[in-house]
């Protein structure tokens, strides 16, 4: 089916094949990346097509990419990957990177050159003031052929080498001659240098002081520190690093925090586990957070995290210690979709299908933890409550996804009762996805589960308590994360 896709003037709308219905949102998608890449050089007069294709083995067929690529020019023809796997991706990075490529077709450049361009139009409308220095001539020829068709751990070193350029970070060393395993390290989805968290007004009241000076609350007024940032002991944030936007909103205060990954992944790490948390857990974590950032970059509006449990806890800038174990975090051959973590199992793991109805249906390992107080819970929703969730909710469950009756009405998704239970009536009220429910003889729901979150993934309790037996963070992974969830 050909349909046509209208980008703003003066551009030569391309023609679209593929799923219809995925028309409307690559359309609007397209347009927003037209105008994103601008600056990176003209568009290119003549026709082109957006080919959409319906399986994964077409894409990879018609353009040679790799297992980790979204999309690929191969002449007037950009091919992207099945509808259903774009939209768990970063849509819009993915578009920018490649109409850059086409906006710099003819430019006299080195292929790690315009890829390295790609890489930043990813997350950045600007240019630079100036690109960094280019590197000595052999090495600009080695960058060249490992993205020309070097190895996958050519190829790897050399996307690496790209984004720690475009960072002015240190730069990795190419490959040496000894052969190692092979495996492809899946293309990100953002060039982004940085990571942006965003506190809301209403969780941030009361008087403010920053670095020792009282902000005055005056509605519409803005304030901006870099560096260190310091904030009151009873404030609900500590310390921080980085940029740092403070606005006087009606409801309080809105804070605004820029870092680099490392530093999200580091804060985020000990928000979730603690700075006391054993060093080796502390290394799972950030092993699976760069994983989770890298397949759900953007969750909140102007693609912003939150600091809560919907993301990930951050409290503040982390330790040293925390730092420390993030920079030695080990890589994690995990499929980013899947890269979850919970904060206990309560020894019983579920799977994302059996959760979401998508993925795979294998479940991880998780220990049953002594002392643990979400080893095991009980709960009773009144018959009030109950009502109210069937209001909420529509039945119906996606294959394999696991489900609940209440009375004879259902089933419904566990994960949806649980979600809409929260934020109804608080987020102790349906701790876990693992769980078994009666309806009484009075309309009540009594519940019986283990865990507390969705149970996917790693667990946090499990992680704490492995590590404490002598654990390495890669056996607490290996224990998490079964094969069928890693890339291929």
């Amino acid at each position: 089916m050909m349909i046509l896709v209208a980008p703003a003037p003066p551009f030569t709308p391309p023609t679209f094949e593929g799923d219809p219905g995925a028309q409307a949102p690559i359309e609007e998608a397209l347009r927003a990346a037209l105008a994103a890449t601008a600056a990176q050089g003209p568009w290119p007069a003549g026709p082109w097509r957006v080919r959409l294709h319906a399986e994964a083995i077409a894409f990879e067929r018609a353009t040679g990419a790799p297992p980790g690529r979204s999309g690929q020019w191969v002449g007037e023809v950009l091919h992207l990957r099945p509808w259903e796997q774009l939209k768990r991706r970063d849509l819009g990075a993915i578009l920018r990177h490649e109409l850059t490529h086409r906006r710099l077709t003819g430019r006299d450049l080195h292929r790690w050159e315009e890829e390295a361009r790609c890489l930043w139009a990813e997350s950045h409308r600007r240019l630079p003031k100036a690109w960094p220095s280019a590197p000595a001539a052999a090495l600009q020829a080695r960058l060249d052929r490992a993205l020309a068709g070097g190895t996958t751990r050519e190829q790897a070193w050399s996307y690496r080498w790209l984004r720690a350029w475009l960072r002015r970070e240190p730069l990795p060393a190419p490959p040496g001659r000894t052969p190692e395993p092979e495996a492809w390290v899946k293309e990100a989805l953002t060039a982004a240098d940085s990571v942006t968290v965003v506190w809301p007004p209403e969780r941030l009241r009361g008087p403010l002081v920053v670095n020792g000076q009282r902000l005055p609350h005056r509605i519409g007024r803005t304030w901006r520190f870099r560096g260190r940032v310091r904030f009151p002991q009873a404030f609900p944030v500590r310390d921080l690093r980085g940029l740092v936007r403070i606005s006087a909103e009606t409801r309080g205060w809105r804070l605004v925090w820029t870092a680099s990954r490392a530093a999200w992944i580091a804060a985020a790490t000990e928000g979730e586990l603690g700075a006391d948390a054993p060093f080796e857990a502390r290394r799972a974590l950030a092993a699976v957070l760069g994983r989770w950032l890298e397949g759900h970059p953007r969750q909140h509006e102007g693609g912003a995290l939150c600091p809560l449990t919907h993301c990930a806890v951050v409290r503040g800038a982390a330790s040293a210690d925390t730092a420390g174990a993030v920079a030695v975090s080990p890589e994690l051959n995990l499929d980013a979709r899947w890269a979850f973590f919970t904060g206990s199992a309560g020894g019983h793991a579920l799977s994302p299908r059996g959760v979401w109805g998508e993925g795979p249906a294998e479940t991880g390992g998780a220990s049953v933890v002594p002392e643990d107080r979400w080893a095991t819970w009980e709960r009773t929703l009144s018959a009030a409550q109950v009502a109210a969730l069937k209001r909420d909710l529509r039945p119906g469950l996606r294959p394999g996804q696991q489900g609940l009756r209440l009375g004879e009405s259902g089933p419904y998704a566990v994960e949806d009762l649980r979600l809409a239970a929260g934020r109804r009536f608080g987020w102790t009220a349906w701790p876990s996805n693992a769980c078994e429910g009666d309806i009484q003889p009075d309309g009540s729901l009594r519940l019986r589960g283990r865990g507390w979150g969705h149970n996917v993934g790693l667990c946090l309790a499990t992680a704490r308590f492995r590590a404490g037996q002598g654990a390495t963070a890669e056996q607490i992974l290996a224990e998490a994360f079964p094969v069928s969830w890693r890339l291929p």
